[in-house]
């Protein structure tokens, strides 16, 4: 979204006089990493169930909403799908949950512009997501029921079942790895910048630990594709200066050399079991998420309009039908969404809904000057692939990657401002 550099200045700083205060974003920034979906049916979030609390604090404190245009988007498709017909129940009630994202985006939007210690934040939840993965441990060697309190244990890939990858308390692993991203970008370019003042590798290890415990294939994939574009599109600083050249040839080296490693002592584990698979096509849960999810999105979209979609909460009833219609089964589906960002707007908003999610993310890009910030372009760059390749139409953890890519967050890294601290890495 623009900048809104009109918008009276908020106190958001936890070194307001009011103690409150701390106690409130801190509380709402613990809730929404750790217990957000504790509890509560899958799609919904506790950040859902507040967010007309948030979105009238923004009308309140006279902020830009953008209502015009959203619910001008929103009301031309709705027409358009009730004239094709619907399930009203579940049109409605995907209706509101849509609505209520809005407003946690608005609200989020304006929290990353004005918050002052969103730095601070990111240390707190690394500090506790830490603790909590160590408390995790223990459950990987209980029954299954309680195992999966904490862990997502399902099947890895073709050959390898009952595989656990952490997720504390949130749906899965993916989704908990997705949360993850913005904080670890944010300390691996503290750490090329040598922005750390002490504690640089203990750092760097309580935030990666967590990542690398919850294995997710298409966030770890992402992140690889995004640090290839970054290097790529910064090859000349990158061979300038000593310090992110060295980091970035001993990642490479470390990473190529564990995975030889297990290749050659554990040939059958399944991370090299995994990778294999996915190179060969016959990794069930790459092929769900990307050619399965596209291939039943069109075709849920073909049934009522390609250009405008299904509509909104469809989904569920249309896939019914189609796999009735195309495997000739009438059992009962263990899952009724895409899990496709990119797959289910074409579902629900047709051709046109990409159309204008893709040009709305290169407008955005261009309107908020992305490029100039090292680690704004690379969020972007890995939300972008990762729309193609995960995620759903609603997921909040996504839209905060879109806001912090668009937002006006960590000048430290601002291309122009790091130039010092790439010439004190000579």
């Amino acid at each position: 979204m623009p900048q809104n550099h009109t918008s009276p200045i908020l106190d958001y700083s936890e070194k307001s006089n009011r103690q409150y205060k701390i106690s409130k974003y801190t509380l709402i920034a613990q809730i929404y990493f750790f217990v957000n979906a504790m509890f509560l049916p899958k799609g919904l979030l506790y950040t859902n169930v507040l967010s007309p609390f948030f979105y009238f604090r923004v009308i309140q404190r006279k902020l830009k909403t953008f209502a015009i245009p959203f619910f001008g988007f929103l009301m031309v498709y709705d027409c358009i799908h009730l004239y094709l017909g619907v399930d009203l129940k579940s049109f409605v009630f995907s209706n509101g949950l849509f609505i209520s994202t809005y407003f946690c985006v608005i609200s989020f939007y304006h929290f990353f512009n004005q918050y002052a210690d969103l730095s601070k934040l990111f240390k707190q939840i690394v500090v506790v997501n830490f603790v909590l993965s160590l408390l995790a441990i223990p459950f990987l060697f209980m029954e299954t029921k309680y195992q999966s309190w904490v862990w997502w244990v399902n099947i890895l890939t073709q050959g390898v079942t009952d595989f656990p990858r952490l997720k504390l308390l949130t749906y899965e692993a993916s989704y908990y790895s997705l949360l993850l991203i913005p904080i670890v970008f944010y300390y691996l370019f503290k750490a090329i910048f040598n922005q750390f003042k002490s504690h640089q590798n203990l750092t760097l290890f309580l935030v990666l630990t967590p990542l690398i415990m919850s294995l997710s294939f298409g966030v770890l994939g992402a992140s690889f594709f995004t640090a290839f574009i970054m290097a790529f599109k910064f090859r000349k600083q990158l061979t300038a200066y000593k310090r992110p050249f060295y980091i970035s040839i001993c990642v490479l080296a470390l990473l190529l050399l564990a995975f030889v490693g297990l290749i050659y002592f554990f040939p059958a584990n399944p991370i090299t079991i995994r990778f294999f698979n996915i190179l060969a096509g016959t990794d069930t849960s790459a092929n769900g998420r990307i050619f399965d999810s596209l291939s039943m999105a069109w075709r849920i979209a073909e049934v009522k309009s390609l250009i405008f979609g299904a509509g909104l909460g469809q989904i569920k009833i249309q896939a019914e039908e189609l796999v009735r219609t195309y495997y000739s089964y009438w059992g009962q589906l263990q899952r009724y969404d895409i899990p496709n960002t990119i797959g289910e707007t074409l579902a629900i908003f047709g051709l046109s809904g990409i159309f204008l999610r893709l040009t709305l993310q290169i407008y955005l890009f261009y309107k908020t000057k992305v490029s100039q910030n090292y680690y704004r372009l690379a969020l972007f760059i890995f939300v972008f692939i990762y729309q193609f390749t995960g995620s759903y139409i609603t997921n909040i953890v996504e839209y905060t990657i879109w806001l912090l890519a668009f937002s006006n967050v960590f000048r430290q890294f601002n291309i122009n401002q790091t130039k010092d601290d790439f010439a004190n890495t000579r």
